[in-house]
C-alpha cells in the first residue's frame, strides 16, 4: 500500500480502503434493491398487496445502500492516509485534522486489530491504533489531536486513539511499518503472518460449488426456458459468481459464510435424496432397478457441496483469509 510518499516510508491510503469497503457492498445491495423493486412492481412477488409494498419498501433500502457511494462520494473518498517513516507517523488529511508525531515523543504503540468478520454470530468489533505519549507535556504539544484522546484504563493521563472502523486491509502495512520503523515502541497482541499461496482447498471447494451451481441453473432451465427463469438464473448466477469470486481472493466473510452453509446445505441435500428414495422403497414403490444410478447421481451435488464447505472450513484457509484481509 506504499504510494504517494517518500521513498523511505508507508503510506497507508485509509481512504481508499474504506471506499472499496463500500463499493462492494453497494455491488451486492444495489441490485439485490433494484430487483425486489422490480418483482414489486410488476407483480412478481405472490402474497397479496402487503408482501408487495414490503417488497418494495425492502428493495428501496437495498437500492439506497447501493447508491451510498454516489451520494457519499466527497464524504467517503476524500483524502485520508497514515505515513510512517523513520522519524515519526503523520496523519494526512487535507480536509479534516491532520498531526504529525515523531517516535521519540512515545512511550508504546499498539495496533488493536480483531478476527476479520467472517459472518460468526459475535459483536463486531473495529480496528484502532493506540499511541501512548512518552509524557504529560505531549498534551499540551498536540492540541490538534484532542479530538483522538481517550481516557487510559486503570492509569493516569490519556493515550490517542485512531479509529479505522471494520477497515481490516490497513492492518498489515501498519503492522509491517510499526515493525520495521518503531520496534522499540510497537505493542501489539498475537502474531500475524502472512500465508504464501493461496491453499489448494480454495480452488477445490470453489471448483465444486461452481460445478454444482452449473448443474442446478441447467436443470432448471430445462425445466422451465421462460424469459423469466432466464431472466433470474442469470441474475443469480451473477450474485454467486461475485460470491465465489470473493472466496477466490480469500474475502474473510465470504469464505466464512460458505464454510458454515455449505456443508448444512450439502448435508440436507444429499440426505434428502435418500430418505425420498428409501420411502419409495418402504411404501412399495421402490425405482427401477436400473434407475439407481440416478438416485446415486441426484446425491451427488448435496456431497460435493458437503465437501466444499469442509475445505473451505480448513485451517490453512482460515488463516489465508486472515492474512487477506488484512491486506497481506
Amino acid at each position: 500500500m506504499d504510494s504517494d510518499g517518500p521513498p523511505d516510508s508507508v503510506t497507508v491510503d485509509v481512504a481508499h480502503v474504506h471506499g472499496r469497503q463500500m463499493i462492494v457492498g453497494a455491488a451486492v445491495a444495489g441490485p439485490l434493491g433494484v430487483v425486489a423493486i422490480a418483482a414489486a412492481v410488476t407483480g412478481g412477488v405472490d402474497g397479496g398487496t402487503g408482501v408487495r409494498v414490503a417488497a418494495f419498501v425492502i428493495g428501496t433500502v437495498f437500492a439506497l445502500l447501493g447508491a451510498l457511494p454516489l451520494l457519499m462520494w466527497r464524504v467517503a473518498f476524500r483524502r485520508r492516509r497514515l505515513v510512517l517513516d523513520a522519524a515519526g507517523m503523520r496523519w494526512d488529511d487535507p480536509r479534516g485534522r491532520p498531526w504529525a508525531v515523531r517516535w521519540a515523543e512515545l512511550s508504546r504503540v499498539r495496533l488493536v486489530d480483531p478476527e476479520p468478520d467472517t459472518g460468526a454470530p459475535r459483536v463486531a468489533s473495529t480496528v484502532n491504533l493506540l499511541l501512548h505519549p512518552a509524557g504529560p507535556e505531549f498534551r499540551d504539544a498536540h492540541p490538534e489531536m484532542e479530538h483522538l484522546a481517550v481516557a487510559k484504563a486503570g492509569a493516569p493521563g490519556v493515550a490517542y486513539r485512531l479509529p479505522f472502523g471494520h477497515a481490516h486491509r490497513v492492518v498489515g502495512p501498519i503492522d509491517d511499518a510499526l515493525a520495521r520503523f518503531a520496534p522499540g515502541l510497537y505493542r501489539t497482541p498475537g502474531t500475524w503472518v502472512a500465508v504464501p499461496g493461496r491453499p489448494w482447498a480454495v480452488p477445490a471447494g470453489v471448483s465444486l460449488l461452481a460445478l454444482c451451481w452449473a448443474a442446478a441453473m441447467t436443470a432448471a432451465v430445462l425445466d422451465d426456458a421462460s424469459a423469466r427463469t432466464l431472466a433470474m438464473g442469470a441474475f443469480w448466477t451473477a450474485a454467486f459468481t461475485l460470491w465465489l469470486v470473493r472466496i477466490w481472493l480469500g474475502g474473510p466473510l465470504a469464505t466464512g459464510q460458505m464454510a458454515r452453509f455449505a456443508p448444512t446445505l450439502g448435508a440436507v441435500l444429499f440426505f434428502g435424496v435418500l430418505l425420498i428414495a428409501a420411502a419409495g422403497y418402504s411404501g412399495g414403490h421402490p425405482p427401477d432397478p436400473g434407475e439407481d444410478w440416478v438416485v446415486l447421481l441426484l446425491a451427488l451435488p448435496g456431497a460435493a457441496v458437503f465437501t466444499a464447505g469442509r475445505l473451505l472450513a480448513r485451517a490453512d484457509v482460515r488463516e489465508w483469509t486472515r492474512a487477506r484481509g488484512q491486506g497481506r
